[in-house]
């Protein structure tokens, strides 16, 4: 993928839009965690019992949250004690579409949508049936030699795969989720992915009934444990796709009591500038339809996704000991993510993703390799499409001309290397719910700025380092038409790609 440089023009625009009026800083409070994460324990020989595979190739484990605010890392003790202290964080990264189905095949494939075409989480335009599974990376880490293993959520539809189950290439070990198979009980009707759910394990259907042993993300995490105590002979790429934190919010039963205000926490004082924004005169027209949500309903929300974290911060921590018991922490790089970010109040959005401003598109993107990369905060511009070649780069096989992504692993050495300065982020309606009211976007993600273009004609400019909470839209605006235009020529270059 080409570099996009940004003319000298941009720095001179920072200097004319010192003057515009903006917010007060705002500096979130510390969290402070109630508890130690639990760890789960599987029965895994020590390195000096088990003869280990000569492979200088590091195996790769990627966890995924789902609809994952960006600030909640900070509320999961283990990300944020051990991951985020030892690891790179990348503190702009992104999802170039935020949304499920098409964040998840831009992952696999390492395309913008407007390439693979999985466009929303529905036919005819999205869901899983649209993905070209043949694009996939694990197609290629299987012929490099790895063992590879999907665990957990896929995308939207792979239930109507026929046949019911079907392993897609590429994977030695499948065990998704293909829905609420199972009588629904009285009181978990819509708990589908957290209890009484069903997963394709290798093509058979194995059904979870309702307990506290099933709490999908513990039974996700288990076999992520088992997965590594079988891979002894070949290098392994592992992903583990939590449903967590996604609507309705649940947590395992050991969290329903964390977090309580005795402990410091406090949602009141996390209230972001933009929370149920109140001038909303240069926003486009969809934002007045919104109807904000009360602050005690966004409340309950924020107190149950982070609730809901909880056991993916297990999941985490219980991984890491599994590679440390097994002899293979020294040889392992994990990346934490999400498929996509949320809000929780900002520009009156109650939980929505979709959207083209910061809590929507913005994501968690840790990578966790002690010993191999100098720990350190990033500010350069990535994205899930990076992903697939990173792995391409530390597999040791050809990234494909058909990959928009740039690979990581240069970066991840050395933070002086020549970077992109923009990225690509685009949105199609989907059918119902908040979504379905967004019109189809195209947005232009700099270091400064962001621009976005809607179908309806309307446009937004914002200079994020004098407004990170995007109140103040500059589209438009006299002193601001150069550089809009030349965002906006960006803009049709990226979408050419």
């Amino acid at each position: 993928m080409k570099r996009l440089l940004l003319p000298f023009i941009f720095a001179l625009f920072l200097t004319s839009c010192a003057a515009e009026e903006t917010p007060p800083p705002y500096n979130p409070p510390t969290p402070i965690v109630d508890h130690a994460p639990t760890v789960f324990d599987i029965d895994i020989e020590s390195p000096a019992s088990t003869a280990r595979f000569d492979d200088p190739r590091p195996n790769i484990i990627l966890i995924v949250a789902d609809d994952q605010p960006y600030h909640t890392v900070d509320y999961m003790p283990f990300v944020k004690t051990e991951m985020m202290k030892n690891g790179i964080v990348f503190e702009n990264s992104f999802a170039t579409t935020p949304l499920c189905c098409p964040g998840r095949a831009s992952v696999l494939s390492g395309q913008y949508a407007h390439n693979h075409q999985v466009l929303t989480n529905t036919p005819p335009l999205g869901g899983a049936a649209k993905f070209d599974s043949e694009t996939s990376f694990s197609i290629r880490l299987q012929d490099a030699g790895y063992k590879t293993a999907y665990l957990g959520k896929y995308m939207n539809g792979y239930d109507d795969l026929l046949p019911t189950g079907v392993v897609l290439p590429g994977w030695d070990v499948w065990n998704v989720f293909v829905g609420k198979n199972l009588p629904a009980d009285e009181d978990a009707g819509n708990l589908q992915y957290y209890y009484n759910f069903s997963l394709s394990q290798n093509g058979a259907i194995a059904d979870y009934k309702r307990n506290d042993l099933n709490f999908s993300a513990d039974v996700v995490t288990r076999m992520a444990l088992e997965f590594i105590r079988d891979s002894k002979d070949a290098p392994f790429f592992l992903t583990v796709n939590y449903y967590n934190p996604h609507s309705p919010y649940i947590c395992a039963p050991r969290h329903k009591e964390s977090f309580r205000a005795s402990t410091g926490w406090d949602w009141v004082q996390y209230r972001p500038p933009n929370f149920n924004e109140e001038n909303i005169r240069d926003k486009p027209d969809y934002i007045g339809e919104l109807s904000p949500l009360s602050d005690a309903e966004l409340d309950t929300v924020h107190l149950q996704i982070l609730r809901s974290l909880l056991s993916v911060d297990d999941g985490a921590a219980s991984i890491a000991a599994a590679l440390k018991k097994a002899g293979l922490d020294d040889n392992t790089i994990i990346i934490y993510t999400s498929d996509n970010g949320l809000t929780i109040g900002d520009h009156r959005f109650g939980a929505t993703k979709n959207c083209p401003y910061e809590a929507c598109v913005k994501v968690p993107f840790i990578v966790y390799a002690p010993g191999r990369f100098e720990p350190r905060i990033d500010p350069n511009l990535v994205a899930n499409i990076d992903l697939y070649p990173t792995i391409a780069d530390w597999a040791g096989f050809q990234t494909p001309e058909t990959v928009d992504g740039t690979s990581l692993a240069p970066l991840l050495e050395d933070p002086a290397v020549p970077w992109r300065d923009a990225l690509l982020i685009e949105h199609w309606p989907t059918e119902g719910g908040v979504g379905s009211m967004i019109p189809e976007f195209y947005s232009i993600r700099a270091r400064e700025w962001k621009y976005t273009e809607y179908s309806t004609g309307e446009t937004e400019l914002y200079n994020l380092v004098n407004d990170p909470y995007e109140l103040q839209n500059l589209a438009g605006k006299r002193d601001y038409r150069e550089i809009q235009a030349e965002l906006a020529a960006q803009l049709q270059e990226l979408k050419k790609e």
